[in-house]
Parts: structure tokens; sequence; C-alpha cells
């Protein structure tokens, strides 16, 4: 009974949803406009060349070596690998899902185990700093546009700490030094392409979803602030702006927005993590940690 009732829900949001989007046509196309817009502009020209580069760093085996140079450290502060410093570099130079990808990647080439790879999910999501640093700026002054990226990212390292007592058993393998194919340019780019596309179409439908459901409430901007932030970091980081709030609270949702990432992030996260053993669950539970530990760090600092 539970579950016709939701696919009755379900399908009479759909029906509506059709019939809003022939009514309001060309708002739904400036949406998608948009949309597509934001990917190429941010988006496309910030995870494509790191997708390509991180494939060639890996048939590089420069993971490798973060392995020899960090392991040390990680395994005191973390109880994991070195290996884990690739991932969680290279994810906060490039942002997410960078680190779904990465860790893919070194799965595939049994470079990393099942169990360390849904352990490193929990604690290498980190937006993007240079999107973080123009979208911010436009709400906040430079301060507290740092303060707030910094409890993001320290967030991470906080959860990373709080779980390393349930960090899996290290796997010892002499894999960590070879490399076991070697992948051209052509398959690097055919395969950045997909995830970018997969990308592309998730930003597109969560922007439009935002778009649809926050029409129900025009007259209440912080309930549409909420719900555009649950669905879509930028939607939810560009209505901040129109917030008639103390820029305290201002700050604390938009930590709160980052942290999270959006059901947009999570979705491409766990459609990256499809094809793999690799558990999603590991991602929702690092990141409700990390909205609770950001938000309290924002308020105390």
């Amino acid at each position: 009974m539970k579950k016709k009732l939701m696919d009755f829900t379900f399908c009479l949001f759909c029906f509506i949803s059709i019939i809003f989007i022939f009514k309001n046509n060309k708002e739904v196309a400036n949406v998608i406009l948009e949309a597509v817009n934001l990917f190429f502009k941010k988006v496309f020209v910030s995870l494509f060349p790191m997708f390509i580069l991180n494939d060639i760093l890996i048939n590089l085996n420069i993971p490798y070596y973060f392995y020899l140079l960090f392991n040390k450290l990680f395994l005191k502060v973390f109880h994991t690998s070195g290996l884990g410093a690739y991932v969680f570099i290279m994810s906060l130079i490039s942002g997410t899902p960078s680190n779904a990808y990465i860790l893919k990647e070194l799965v595939e080439l049994e470079k990393l185990s099942i169990e360390e790879a849904n352990h490193f999910l929990t604690f290498t999501y980190f937006s993007n700093p240079l999107f973080l640093t123009v979208m911010l700026s436009t709400i906040f002054n430079a301060r507290i546009v740092l303060k707030i990226i910094l409890c993001h990212y320290i967030a991470n390292i906080i959860i990373g700490i709080l779980m390393r007592n349930k960090a899996p058993k290290i796997v010892t393998n002499q894999k960590y030094t070879q490399n076991k194919s070697k992948s051209s340019i052509i398959k690097s780019i055919n395969k950045s392409i997909s995830t970018l596309l997969m990308i592309l179409g998730t930003i597109c439908f969560y922007m439009l979803l935002t778009f649809i459901i926050t029409n129900l409430f025009p007259d209440n901007l912080l309930i549409k602030t909420l719900i555009s932030g649950f669905l879509e970091i930028t939607n939810g980081l560009n209505t901040i702006t129109s917030l008639n709030i103390f820029i305290q609270i201002k700050e604390i949702i938009a930590t709160a927005i980052i942290s999270f990432g959006g059901l947009s992030i999570h979705t491409q996260i766990k459609s990256i993590l499809e094809d793999t053993k690799m558990n999603y669950s590991y991602f929702f539970k690092g990141r409700i940690m990390q909205t609770i530990i950001s938000v309290i760090l924002i308020i105390l600092f």
C-alpha cells in the first residue's frame, strides 16, 4: 500500500510538472540554458582537464609517489595508506565529483581495495575552491569567504580523524608500484566526456526541478533557499543574496549547503560509482557528518 501511494504521488508530480513545463515553456527554456551555461563556464572548464590529467598521472604511477611521501602521516592521522593523499589533494584542487572518479580508477586498477575506497569516500569531498570563491564573493566579504571555505575543508580532516578507528585493514599490495594497464589519451577523453555528459544532465535536471518546486513557495524566500540548496548548490547560494536575515545566519546556511553538496552532487557520485562495488552510503554518511561539523565550526569561529 505504501509503495503504491509513493508511486501514485510520484506520477502525479510528473504530470503536474509536464503541465507546468508547457505552461511556462519560456522560463523552463531559460533555466535549461542557464544550467548549460553554468556547466560550460564553471564545471566543464575545471573538471575536464583534471579528469584527463588524473588518468595520465595514474598511468605514470604518480599515486605511488604520494603513497611513499604521505604513508607515515596518513597511517598516524587517519589509519589509512598514503595512497589516500593522492585522492585527498587532487579532490581538493579540482573539486567534487573528482573524488569518486579518482577512487573508481584506483579500484579498477586494483591499487585500492573496495573497503579502503569506501572509507575515503567519507572524507574526500571538496567543493572546487575557485567555484566557492566566485559564488561566495557575491554574498560575503573576503574574510567570511575564507572562513566558510576553511570550515568546509577542515570538517573533512575532522571526519577522517573521527572515523580512523573504523578504517579498514590496509591491503599491502605490490600493485601500488605497478601499472596494470596503459590507457590512451583517446580512451581517457572518451571516458571523461561520458562522465561530464552525465554531470551536465544531472545539473539540468536538478535546476529544472528546483525551478518547479520553488514556484510553489513564491512568497517565502527562506524556504525557497533551503529547498534550492538541498537540491543544487548553485541555486541555493544564489538565493542567499536576497535573504533579509542576519549575516551570521547566511553564513550557517551557505556552509550547510556547501557541505551537504545538494542532491545534484549526490546523484553524480552515485552515477559514477554505479558500475563498481563501492557503496554510495559512505559518501552520504560523510556529508551528514560534514554538514554538522562545518556548521559547528562556523558558529564557533
